[in-house]
C-alpha cells in the first residue's frame, strides 16, 4: 500500500473535504469513498444524477503519422477507421491472448487519447513502446495534466445542459469539446453504471471551475456527489468487470465476456490475435465470468474475493466481486465458473457457507423510458 504522500490526489480534494467526504485508496490514488450514506448515493444515480470523481484514470497520447496504424496493430479493437470524435473500448493483450490492460481509445483531430487505470498506465506505455521500431509514433503521458469526473444517471444529460453546454455526444464513446460557461472539457458519452452517462475530461487547473458550474446547476437538476464505494456497487449491478478485481494478466478476453465490446474479428493482426481466433474457432473457453445470486442466512457477510465455488464437493469456480445491492435489495456477485456449470439456475456452494445461483448479466438494467 502506498503512503499518503505517494498517492495521486484529486484536483477537487479541498471541495470534497468541505463536503465532509471520507477518503480511500484505489489504484494508487486518493479517492472520495463516500460523502453520505452509500445507498443514498446509489439511489441518486439510479433515479436522478450523480457526479463521481474519476481522478484514478490516466491518459496517454499517441501522435505522429503512424500512430493510428500502429495502435491498430497493437490493441484488440478497430482503430484505423475511427473518425475524430469517435472512440472504442479496447484491450491490450500479450502474445498469449491474456489481458494486460483495458482502455478507452478516443480519436482526436491530430492524435489519439488513451484512457486507462492509473495503476496500469506504466505497463501499457511500456508494452506500446516496446514494439515501436521504425514507426513514427510519439507516446506521451498526460496523466498529471488531466483528470476526470463522471456524470451518471437518467438526468445526467439534463444536468450537463443546465451546467452550460447545449451539445452532448450521442453514441457510446463519441466525444466533443464543450465549454461550461468559460471552462473547456472533453465530454465523452460513457456509462459505467448502466445509466445514461458521460465522462468529463479536463485540465486539472479547471477542476474547481467545472465543479462550480455543476454546483450552480443544482438549482435546476438536483444531484449528489458519489464516492468510490457506491461506484463499485453500481458497476457490479450493471455486470461490468473491473480490471484488478474481475480480470487481470491471467484472464483471456472470452473468459471475461468482453469480446462483443472489445474485439474486432475483421481488423486483421494485432498482439494476441492468434489466441483470440483460436478460441473463437474452438467455440469456448474453460471458464466464464457470470452473475451469481447469493443465498444464505439473513445477516450473513459477503464472501471475500477469491472465495471458492463448489458443486458436489468439487471446486468449479471463484468469486471476484460480491456486494449487497441497494438497488435490488439482495446479495449478488461476479465470479468465474467452469463451462460445465454455466447454465442459468445452476446451484453452487460458496466457501465459508452460503450458496450461489448462476444468473444472467446484467443484474440491473434501467427501466425503458
Amino acid at each position: 500500500m502506498s503512503s499518503m504522500s505517494e498517492l495521486r490526489r484529486p484536483p477537487l480534494e479541498a471541495a470534497y473535504r468541505t463536503l465532509g467526504a471520507h477518503f480511500t485508496e484505489a489504484s494508487g490514488c486518493l479517492l472520495p469513498e463516500r460523502f453520505s450514506e452509500v445507498a443514498e448515493e446509489c439511489r441518486a444515480v439510479r433515479t436522478g444524477a450523480g457526479v463521481l470523481d474519476r481522478s484514478e484514470r490516466a491518459y496517454l497520447t499517441a501522435a505522429g503519422p503512424d500512430a493510428r496504424r500502429y495502435l491498430h496493430a497493437m490493441v484488440s479493437n478497430e482503430v484505423k477507421a475511427l473518425e475524430p470524435g469517435q472512440g472504442r473500448y479496447a484491450l491490450q493483450l500479450n502474445v498469449q491472448g491474456q489481458i494486460l490492460a483495458d482502455l478507452y481509445l478516443l480519436a482526436m483531430e491530430d492524435h489519439l487519447l488513451l484512457e486507462t487505470d492509473w495503476a496500469l498506465k506504466e505497463k501499457l506505455r511500456q508494452v506500446l513502446e516496446k514494439y515501436i521500431i521504425a514507426d513514427e509514433v510519439e507516446l506521451a503521458d498526460r496523466s498529471d495534466q488531466l483528470s476526470a469526473l463522471a456524470v451518471e444517471g437518467p438526468r445526467a444529460g439534463e444536468l450537463l445542459r443546465a451546467a452550460g453546454t447545449a451539445v452532448l455526444p450521442g453514441a457510446e464513446l463519441n466525444h466533443t469539446w464543450v465549454k461550461f460557461h468559460d471552462t473547456p472539457a472533453l465530454v465523452v458519452r460513457l456509462s459505467e453504471t448502466g445509466e445514461e452517462g458521460y465522462r468529463l475530461i479536463f485540465a486539472v487547473e479547471y477542476g474547481q471551475n467545472l465543479w462550480d458550474a455543476l454546483s450552480a446547476a443544482q438549482r435546476t437538476v438536483l444531484w449528489k456527489p458519489v464516492g468510490h464505494a457506491a461506484r463499485e456497487l453500481l458497476r457490479t449491478e450493471a455486470g461490468l468487470p473491473r480490471y484488478g478485481a474481475d480480470m487481470d494478466e491471467r484472464t483471456l478476453v472470452q473468459e471475461a465476456g468482453l469480446e462483443a465490446r472489445a474485439i474486432s474479428y475483421t481488423k486483421g493482426c494485432y498482439l494476441g490475435q492468434e489466441i483470440v481466433e483460436r478460441i473463437r474457432s474452438r467455440g469456448h473457453v474453460n471458464r466464464k465470468l457470470v452473475g451469481l445470486a447469493l443465498g444464505g442466512p439473513e445477516g450473513a457477510g459477503l464472501p471475500p474475493r477469491g472465495a471458492r465455488l463448489t458443486r458436489d464437493g468439487k471446486e468449479v469456480g471463484a468469486i471476484t466481486s460480491a456486494i449487497e445491492s441497494p438497488t435490488l435489495g439482495r446479495r449478488i456477485a461476479l465470479g468465474y465458473v467452469r463451462r460445465e456449470h454455466l447454465a442459468p439456475g445452476t446451484k453452487l456452494e460458496v466457501e465459508g457457507g452460503g450458496s450461489a445461483e448462476v444468473v444472467p448479466l446484467p443484474f440491473y438494467s434501467p427501466p425503458c423510458s
